[in-house]
């Protein structure tokens, strides 16, 4: 008889070590979801009718908020408020902070897409600040000028990659499996499929605009997995991992040594009971000259994943109980 009921959050691993967030996974969730902006309001009370700040901001849906509480005390600062649209938005402004946890964070653990540009830019920002030359007008006009290649405005080359992402150069630096987690973590699409052709079979999806084709390709190799590179529409490129060899030699192979944090940690952990079912071998059945997945080995998995469906299949099941005792 299958059981069809699962503890999902019982079944990760929850030791020391994968409760501490590390700094290469923050890098990561930064270079899918954050950002760093110059912030220019108009005030006419102002010494140049204008005021200038800085903002690093991580967003992400209400549902991360657990992540979100995560990156809080790591860097020791910030604050977290509710945005617009269902998100949750990790926010430092003040130039304390910046200066003393922000920046040395990415100078250390360096961005890997064109997101690292906008942290140059804003890290010279920040020393303007510092040397307070704002306070002079060639000074704002230097920062408002800077603001306005950040971000939507900058025009960025087609392939753009830092030069510590660059092999076999004096600083080059390895891409890191705790960065992939949280790039991940924040654009990375966990699926698994539950129509009859190819049932169960598991796939990570990343996409990204094709300006960070060098790093959608460096995750690629970091998977061995360069050809399941496509691209996904006029602007964007899309990297699918899928397949039972792939994921069985190396992608559970990756996560079982660098914990996920964040909600996709939940459908993480259903593919590795998914996996536990279909490494038994006993979910197929034969039909005829063939063999087809048992059925009630497919509700079992489908009860896992979309855990609503295991409520109606109760319900089903104790009705029947009772006509049976009739």
């Amino acid at each position: 008889m299958h059981n069809n009921k699962f503890n999902i959050k019982s079944h990760i691993n929850l030791n020391k070590s994968s409760l501490n967030i590390d700094p290469y996974f923050i890098t990561g969730l930064t270079d899918a979801e954050g950002s760093f902006s110059i912030m220019k309001h108009k005030n006419i009370r102002a010494k140049y009718d204008i005021n200038i700040g800085l903002r690093f901001k991580i967003t992400m849906l209400v549902n991360e908020t657990e992540l979100l509480n995560m990156i809080k005390p790591f860097f020791k600062c910030g604050t977290l408020t509710i945005g617009k649209n269902g998100t949750i938005n990790f926010e430092v402004k003040d130039i304390y902070s910046l200066n003393k946890y922000i920046i040395p964070h990415f100078c250390k653990y360096p961005l890997r897409g064109t997101k690292h540009l906008d942290f140059l830019t804003f890290k010279e920002a920040i020393n303007i600040i510092n040397s307070k030359k704002h306070l002079t007008k060639e000074g704002i006009n230097e920062i408002i000028n800077m603001s306005n290649t950040m971000n939507s405005y900058r025009k960025l080359p087609i392939e753009y990659c830092p030069i510590h992402t660059i092999e076999n150069n004096s600083e080059y630096i390895p891409i890191n499996g705790h960065y992939i987690n949280g790039f991940i973590a924040g654009d990375g699409c966990l699926a698994l499929n539950t129509k009859d052709a190819g049932f169960a079979r598991m796939s990570l999806q990343i996409s990204q605009h094709k300006n960070n084709k060098n790093l959608l390709f460096s995750i690629a190799d970091y998977f061995k997995s360069s050809n399941k590179i496509y691209s996904h529409d006029t602007h964007s490129l899309q990297l699918t991992l899928s397949g039972i060899k792939l994921w069985e030699n190396i992608v559970f192979k990756h996560f079982i040594e660098y914990p996920l944090h964040g909600s996709k940690q939940i459908k993480l952990n259903k593919f590795f009971i998914i996996r536990e079912i279909i490494l038994k071998k006993e979910y197929l059945i034969k039909k005829g000259k063939g063999r087809i997945w048992d059925p009630k080995v497919k509700l079992q998995i489908m009860n896992i994943w979309f855990p609503q469906i295991m409520i109606k299949y109760d319900c089903i099941q104790s009705k029947d109980d009772d006509k049976d005792e009739k």
